[in-house]
């Protein structure tokens, strides 16, 4: 069956599997903008809120304290409360608004869109290439070490606390799983294939289909 020409490649990344050098090098290669940390800027706008703000939250489900704080801004008709809770800031609204963001710029592609769950926001559009990075633990923290300094074992435990955030949340706002293996074109584990390697491949499988430009 003939495939539609790809515009539009979501990346899917373990925390420290080098997905955001993966996409920044196949946008490079292909001359497509990559949207990936300017969700952030873009939901701060839209939000009318600090960049710092959203950096905290974004790609992160609410925490029981976010959900305590929904509860007490809900008042009973018997004790109302006379707080304005149209500009409070929540996780959902973050998620909410990059969600927009996201759809937005894929209106003008090609573009390359790095996390938030977009594999499921583009799972049924034709011309989708799905892209995930994984790898083991071990290479995982050596690349954050040799990125941010510190020790592997404290960046073990930040992969490790950073991939179930983001597990979390594409299953609250997207209601799937977010290793599953069904949804993705191509996967790679770059402990054991070089980002190089996994951006050349890619890169031959979207021009293969006749990339737009």
């Amino acid at each position: 069956m003939l495939k539609p020409p790809v515009d539009l490649v979501t990346v899917s990344r373990e925390y420290g599997a080098g997905g955001s050098v993966f996409a920044k090098q196949l946008g490079e290669q292909l001359g497509w903008p990559v949207l990936n940390y300017e969700i952030i800027a873009l939901v701060a706008e839209r939000l009318n809120l600090q960049e710092g703000v959203v950096r905290q939250r974004d790609e992160q489900p609410p925490g029981w304290l976010d959900r305590i704080a929904s509860t007490l801004l809900i008042s009973s008709p018997e004790s109302p409360m006379l707080v304005e809770t149209s500009g409070v800031m929540t996780p959902d609204s973050i998620a909410t608004a990059a969600h927009a963001v996201i759809v937005e710029t894929a209106k003008s592609p090609p573009v390359i869109i790095v996390g938030h769950g977009a594999q499921y926001i583009f799972r049924d559009r034709p011309g989708t290439i799905q892209v995930r990075l994984t790898g083991t633990i071990e290479s995982r923290a050596q690349r954050i070490v040799a990125r941010d300094g510190g020790t592997e074992a404290d960046a073990a435990a930040s992969a490790r606390r950073i991939d179930a955030q983001r597990q979390s949340y594409v299953q609250r706002y997207y209601h799937h799983m977010w290793t599953d293996p069904a949804i993705f074109d191509a996967q790679f584990n770059t402990g054991r294939v070089t980002i190089d390697e996994a951006v050349r491949l890619v890169a031959a499988l979207i021009e293969s289909r006749g990339a737009r430009k």
